[in-house]
């Protein structure tokens, strides 16, 4: 057995990936502690993907699924969870009566306008930090990791 006397990972800055998630962590971290100071006590920043992409008039749960990049099955608890605590309502689409729109209700929107200034006080913040342009680089890269059909040619992985 070969001995290594070096670990290479030691040298590297802290990958981006790791800062990635960590700063993204950090962002939950704060909602949730809003969320809480607020009276939400029973939601999370894990409940956030229906509330991210629904229309305020309702939106069919495939729909949610398709735009939040999630499962039907994983959407569909995620909203069961939310009607069952408040947040969320379902109720017949009026221009199919046979299919199911999901919209928030009183205290989804008291809800959502809680991720919402957390959501804008953050990006503020960013901007004091590192400038506007800084920041739009910043989104069209991390947009462009989200859109990339895969990240590492996995020849040599």
């Amino acid at each position: 057995m070969v001995k290594r006397l070096t670990n290479p990972l030691q040298e590297l800055d802290l990958p981006l990936g790791t800062l990635m998630n960590s700063a993204g962590a950090r962002l939950a971290a704060s909602l949730d502690a809003a969320l809480r100071a607020a009276g939400f006590a029973d939601l999370r920043s894990s409940h956030a993907a229906p509330f991210m992409v629904l229309d305020a008039e309702g939106t069919r749960p495939s729909e949610l699924a398709t735009r939040a990049h999630m499962s039907k099955q994983a959407m569909g608890e995620l909203v069961a969870y939310l009607v069952d605590h408040g947040y969320l309502e379902v109720l017949p689409d009026p221009a199919d009566r046979r299919a199911r729109l999901v919209r928030p209700t009183a205290r989804g929107w008291r809800a959502v306008d809680t991720g919402h200034k957390v959501i804008t006080d953050f990006d503020q913040w960013l901007e004091e930090q590192l400038g506007a342009e800084e920041v739009a680089q910043l989104r069209r890269a991390l947009r462009l990791i989200l859109q990339a059909p895969t990240l590492l040619n996995n020849k040599d992985h």
